[in-house]
């Protein structure tokens, strides 16, 4: 509080971190020369200076001042909610709202609703502006709002001396805030229950304390992290909003993801107390920013696109994913891909690089038929040789089913309740979560699969206070490692299509086969060098153009962490625990596989390294350790002696 006598202005000071977006209650009371402030539960109190003790009042201002007489610098206007405004017994807000008072000036508005405070709309990843350099030598509180349809692109970035940076980004869907004040670059992620960039207005807030506590709140959800060392951010230069010059891209920092601008909306932009107008106050602006935030002039509706393709909403407009449709086309109303089979048996092999073999947590396949055919596989896809993990789509009594062995047993999710076999087209779509898994037949009902409980977990929980205290966590922990559900399909070598190689040949059409990005048909209609083509197979219609398009062997950006969680892991030859003889590859050889695998069957993702991009596991050429007599006998004591705990107790 600022309070103007005749004798000077005096002012006390209460309260902490009140930009929060948080309701506060601030409470002025005065008696004479003595007054006091209390902002919730932090009180101050102060002396007026002079004689006087009688204050004479001719207006009172809300949210910005137009007196400035007395005010040698003016402190930035409002932006936020007042409610239950009390002044000597008049509530001076509902007076105005009501009519109820002589005089009332009003350019606010009543009700409680999001604030966004002069948007500014950039069109396009190559729109960007600059700014005069960030003053944040000590602390630093930023803060704006933003809107968008795309997962990636710089929002601010800001050079310095030395290393000395900062950078906001939108890296798939999730804000990182990647810093430098000398020690080394930082990076703080966001928290957020789904990635943000679903044309939603978000809030975004930026802290650095003197004790160089860093805070990043994306809408009600903070994270803080304190660095040691250095805690000055010495920055120079301009201030880069919505994206880079030419040629910067190329030397960021590290840590730093982005390598395009920010397609969306910005508001409420504030600086460390500074709130500039984009606008008038950039030093330099290139490409089509425009004042104000329409948003997306043609919105996805229900029936955007056909055969439940699923509309992804754009800045501008919106495209049709129908990878799990078996069409294609803008809307997913063409025929995608298709080959018939013929009565000799057929196969479509393609075979992943060795080097690019990828082990994944969750899988997605689609594919089109119609057949006459009782029994016969339509797709196969089976791990490197002697590893044994599998997923294979096949008809069994006219039934359409999956069968997929991840480490465990053998797990199968059938639709059951009509048979496919009746000549007529169907689409049926599959979908793996570890151990969860879904099967759907055009528009029938879901057909689910989930993982049962562990009943020797259950069993400890009744016991465990029986349990001496020093065994309760080796207890727990061996408990936790034998009911461990195998998640992870490893080191996947080959998509068959066809069935003939496993004696099951399928006879009739497929179409717009799909797995994990790759359109396999598509790819053999192209000619892809990593699909072979043997016996009773025949395309049907003309080759679909390869124009634009280029060679799929890699996991393809859609398969980012949104879909699939890979892993690197070393290779190893050892057959999986409950796993038939039959499910292992019958073409094993002797030769040695560089693969992509956990060192041991527990797959736990931690321990695994994960920094190779595009999200694949790439594969290592170092051996697996080998294990010791001594570390052999020591597990098994150790085993053993759990064992004989648990059952005396």
């Amino acid at each position: 509080i600022n309070c103007n006598s005749s004798k000077g202005p005096e002012t006390l000071y209460a309260g902490q971190k009140l930009n929060d977006n948080e309701w506060h209650t601030v409470r002025v009371v005065r008696r004479g020369k003595a007054y006091k402030l209390t902002v919730d539960d932090d009180v101050a109190e102060g002396q007026m200076v002079g004689d006087h003790t009688r204050l004479e009042f001719h207006n009172i201002e809300t949210g910005i001042m137009t007196e400035r007489r007395f005010l040698s610098s003016i402190p930035s206007s409002f932006i936020g909610h007042l409610q239950s405004l009390r002044f000597n017994g008049m509530l001076y807000i509902d007076l105005c709202k009501n009519g109820d008072i002589d005089y009332c000036e009003l350019n606010a508005r009543f009700g409680v609703r999001s604030i966004i405070a002069d948007p500014v709309t950039f069109k396009s990843k190559s729109s960007y502006l600059s700014l005069a350099t960030l003053q944040a030598y000590t602390s630093m509180h930023l803060f704006f709002q933003f809107k968008t349809t795309s997962p990636d692109g710089f929002i601010l970035f800001n050079s310095g001396d030395g290393n000395d940076f900062i950078a906001v980004e939108l890296v798939k869907g999730y804000i990182h805030y990647v810093f430098d004040l000398g020690n080394g670059p930082n990076l703080i992620k966001g928290k957020s229950e789904r990635a943000l960039n679903d044309n939603q207005w978000h809030n975004v807030a930026i802290t650095r304390d003197n004790s160089n506590t860093h805070s990043l709140k994306v809408d009600a959800t903070a994270t803080s992290q304190t660095i040691n060392g250095a805690k000055n951010l010495d920055l120079k230069g301009d201030l880069f909003i919505a994206g880079l010059g030419p040629g910067m891209y190329g030397n960021l920092p590290k840590l730093v993801a982005s390598r395009e601008g920010f397609q969306g909306c910005l508001a409420s932009v504030d600086l460390n107390g500074r709130l500039p107008d984009l606008l008038n106050d950039a030093l330099f602006r290139s490409g089509q920013i425009e004042r104000g935030c329409e948003g997306p002039s043609t919105t996805c509706q229900e029936d955007s696109c056909a055969n439940m393709g699923i509309c992804i909403q754009q800045w501008e407009n919106y495209t049709c994913d129908c990878s799990m449709t078996s069409y294609t086309g803008t809307q997913c109303n063409d025929p995608g891909t298709t080959y018939i089979f013929g009565k000799g048996g057929g196969l479509i092999v393609f075979s992943w690089p060795a080097n690019e073999r990828p082990s994944t947590r969750t899988d997605r396949l689609t594919v089109g038929f119609s057949t006459s055919l009782k029994d016969g596989i339509l797709a196969r896809i089976d791990s490197a040789p002697g590893l044994g993990d599998y997923l294979m789509l096949h008809i069994q009594q006219g039934k359409i089913g999956v069968t997929f062995n991840i480490g465990t047993e053998d797990i199968s999710v059938l639709e059951s309740s009509t048979p496919v076999n009746d000549g007529k087209y169907h689409v049926v779509r599959f979908t793996r979560n570890g151990g969860n898994a879904t099967l759907q037949v055009d528009n029938w009902s879901i057909n689910e699969h989930f993982p049962t409980g562990n009943s020797d977990i259950e069993r400890y929980q009744t016991a465990n206070k029986k349990i001496p205290f020093k065994y309760v966590r080796p207890v727990e922990e061996w408990l936790q490692e034998k009911g461990r559900q195998l998640t992870i399909f490893n080191t996947q070598a080959t998509i068959a299509v066809g069935g003939s190689d496993r004696g099951r040949p399928f006879q009739g059409q497929l179409s717009g086969l799909y797995y994990n990005g790759l359109k396999v048909l598509k790819m053999a209609a192209e000619a892809n060098p990593n699909i072979r083509i043997n016996g009773s197979v025949r395309l049907v219609g003309d080759v679909p153009s390869v124009a634009g398009s280029a060679r799929t062997t890699a996991m393809p950006p859609e398969m980012s962490t949104t879909f699939m969680e890979t892993t690197t892991m070393m290779s190893t030859t050892t057959t999986r625990k409950h796993r038939s003889s039959s499910t292992v590859q019958k073409h094993t050889t002797d030769d040695i596989v560089s693969s992509a695998e956990c060192s041991s069957d527990d797959e736990d993702l931690d321990d695994c390294d994960t920094n190779h991009p595009g999200g694949l596991a790439k594969s290592s050429n170092a051996a697996r350790p080998l294990r010791t007599a001594f570390t052999w006998t020591w597990q098994l004591t150790y085993t053993v002696t759990l064992i004989i705990l648990i059952s005396s107790v």
